[in-house]
């Protein structure tokens, strides 16, 4: 092979693992970046910013599609770490706006049973799959890994599904309340990394649960609640038939 012909095959590759595929697209990345860290650490107006990041995967694979259906690759920016090895990193409209969801989420929201998750995030998940489909191409030729490119962009694309689904659930839910009244059988207090603590009710039996359990609280609402104490807690039927709950 003569060293003009590698060489260009070696600058079509770096265009085509490189975030310059979707240059255009750096003002979405760095708005989803915004958007996420305030969400994450000062979730208001909270409607406001869930949606915007629910927005944002969507418009980003419609935005970068519309650019000649490009490759999958173009959507996951492919690099070399301290020890040679590749580093696969997908479009933070993605990637950030998933993870943002997602713990968000997590910190706000209880789901009474994950099985109740399991149907409509898959529907999500394969709705979100088959968008990234239709306005992308198929990854036809590359020296690099095409299962690691398309593990890394689904892994990504199935978070949010599973999390946008969940938290969609919870927000947009206007159904009313079956209100439950309950006795505080314990408390805890649990130092987790980084210096976090985490503040723990432990309840009797409620509703459909039939076992006791532990409920994460506010440390306010931990130090306001004692052991024999009886605590409301609001379950509701959740937009997509989720159920779901909080403490008053």
């Amino acid at each position: 092979m003569s060293k003009a012909r590698k060489n260009r095959q070696q600058q079509r590759s770096k265009i085509t693992f490189s975030k310059l595929t979707f240059h255009k697209l750096d003002w979405l990345e760095y708005l989803t970046i915004g958007l996420g860290l305030w969400f994450i650490f000062y979730p208001k107006p909270y409607l406001i910013l869930f949606t915007a990041l629910l927005c944002m995967p969507i418009i980003g694979l419609l935005l970068n599609g519309l650019n000649g259906r490009p490759s999958i690759a173009s959507l996951v920016e492919i690099y070399k770490d301290e020890n040679g090895h590749d580093k696969y990193d997908v479009a933070d409209f993605i990637d950030l706006a998933a993870f943002s969801i997602l713990i968000r989420v997590a910190l706000d929201y209880e789901f009474e049973s994950f099985y109740s998750l399991i149907i409509p995030g898959a529907i999500a998940f394969a709705i979100m799959l088959l968008l990234l489909f239709t306005t992308h191409k198929r990854i036809a030729h590359t020296p690099k890994s095409k299962t690691w490119i398309y593990l890394s962009l689904i892994f990504n694309v199935l978070i949010y599904s599973y999390a946008g689904t969940y938290g969609a659930n919870c927000v947009y839910d206007n159904s009313k309340p079956r209100v439950y009244s309950v006795e505080v059988i314990n408390k805890r207090i649990k130092n987790g990394s980084r210096g976090r603590t985490y503040y723990y009710l432990k309840i009797n039996p409620w509703g459909h649960n039939y076992d006791t359990e532990e409920i994460s609280v506010s440390s306010n609402r931990y130090d306001e609640i004692q052991i024999g104490q009886s605590i409301k807690i609001d379950l509701k039927k959740g937009l997509f038939n989720i159920p779901w709950y909080y403490v008053e």
